[in-house]
């Protein structure tokens, strides 16, 4: 037992609470907890797992300083957004900020290739070698231009037309400009980006959230994503981003790696120690540079997330904006169902009783079924959970509670734009082989 844990005291055999004797519901798949006094909302804390210890040690402060500092940014940010009548803050320093560090990126990248190119002109065989490094270096910290999910089955305009005239009519209504391509992964979230020279709009669908969505909220999910185009999302920009693709790609790179016994010479070993040095500076300095990168634009990011979903909200409603970003809190119930479906697969190898189409498509079914059998009480306990973690879909979106609090506190919104049965269904049979090829991709991996 963990020294000073405390345990939760015990359900009382008529399923009341043990805190404050409101009655329980129960689902032995999920935790019990009490609705009304929040009582074993969070087994976790009490049993240890999760502790609110005070750091030791200079690195831990210095994590928790950014954690704080990043925290009341968040706060800031919702603060200014929900309160109309606040003076809004300045947003454009650390915008330009972060745009001329990502250009002192940009730059390194050009001196190393000017820079080996006119040591290749000189002809001194001696350069060399030290020129084939320049440009080494110059290809990593290339910019990226992004690129397609591996895991992902693009659609043409021809395979889901119906799909396509739907997202072509969601961009026409927030003014925005159609997705060029539509790819479907299995992915809990739905995404938008830009990929090619030519700057191609690509919409990512994942059908782990696209199955447990009603249509109204699929509307709010891809109008949500569509409003990146237009949002001024500074992230986005392939300026911003390609300087970012090529830190984390340096920063990788670079990570130190388990210390290994060598047998050679002196010689050897101190060109070692020095290689190995220079790329933990590396390692660290790209660490610095990506930190200050996502700090910078931490605020005007959120203000974008924001954005689109004031957008969603105008598109599909309120009310379907609200119930889609309910849903996001329910990944590890997809995650759940993934396991327990990997395992039951790896158990029907050795027999033919289904065809592995109807197999593979069925994954999608038993995950619709198995979410919409989650309780009301359990996904109010994680709603509640994610507000006290401030927990949120990735590292550049607020706070999922935050956002669901945003989008009440506006006017409600009907929906602009609907999404017919008859429509619906079509899509449906149009997603029919993207379910199949993204169900093995799962079952697979």
């Amino acid at each position: 037992m963990i020294s000073g844990m405390t345990m939760p005291p015990a359900v009382e055999a008529d399923g009341m609470c043990p805190s404050c004797s409101a009655p329980l519901s129960t689902d032995p798949r999920f935790v019990t907890w009490c609705p009304s006094c929040s009582w074993n909302l969070d087994p976790s804390a009490r049993s240890g797992t999760v502790t609110n210890t005070a750091p030791r040690g200079r690195a831990e402060r210095r994590r928790e300083a950014r954690r704080r500092a990043d925290g009341a940014t968040v706060e800031r940010v919702f603060r200014d957004l929900a309160n109309p009548s606040r003076p809004p803050a300045a947003r454009d320093g650390a915008r330009f900020a972060a745009m001329a560090v990502a250009g002192s990126v940009h730059l390194v990248t050009a001196a190393f290739t000017v820079g080996s190119i006119g040591l290749l002109t000189t002809g001194n065989l001696l350069m060399v070698p030290v020129a084939a490094i320049g440009l080494g270096i110059a290809f990593v910290t290339r910019p990226r231009l992004g690129r397609l999910d591996p895991d992902g089955s693009p659609l043409s305009r021809s395979e889901a037309p119906h799909l396509y005239a739907l997202a072509d009519r969601i961009a026409a209504e927030l003014g925005a400009p159609p997705a060029e391509l539509i790819e479907v992964t299995p992915g809990f979230g739905t995404s938008y980006t830009r990929v090619g020279l030519r700057r191609h709009g690509v919409l990512t669908i994942g059908l782990a959230l696209w199955e447990v969505l009603t249509p109204e909220e699929r509307v709010a999910s891809l109008a949500h994503e569509l409003g990146h185009a237009v949002n001024g999302d500074p992230r986005r920009n392939l300026w911003f981003h390609s300087a970012v693709e090529a830190l984390t790609h340096w920063h990788r790179a670079s990570a130190p790696g388990p210390v290994e016994e060598s047998g050679a010479g002196l010689v050897f070993m101190v060109m070692d120690w020095v290689a190995k040095l220079v790329m933990r500076g590396v390692h660290h300095l790209t660490g610095l540079l990506l930190r200050l990168m996502l700090r910078l634009t931490l605020a005007p990011g959120h203000r974008a997330e924001y954005r689109a979903d004031e957008m969603a909200a105008r598109v599909a409603s309120s009310t379907a904006t609200r119930s889609m970003l309910q849903t996001l809190v329910l990944g590890d119930s997809v995650e759940t169902v993934f396991r327990r479906r990997s395992a039951v697969q790896q158990g029907r190898r050795s027999t033919r009783a289904t065809s592995r189409d109807e197999a593979d498509a069925s994954l999608w079914r038993e995950l619709r079924e198995y979410v919409t059998s989650i309780p009301e009480a359990e996904r109010l306990r994680r709603l509640r959970l994610s507000a006290r973690r401030m927990t949120s879909t990735d590292r550049t979106h607020p706070p999922t509670h935050l956002r669901l609090q945003l989008v009440s506190a506006r006017p409600p919104a009907e929906a602009a734009l609907t999404l017919g049965e008859t429509e619906a269904a079509a899509i449906e049979r149009e997603l029919e082989t993207a379910r199949v090829q993204t169900a093995r991709a799962v079952l697979m991996s």
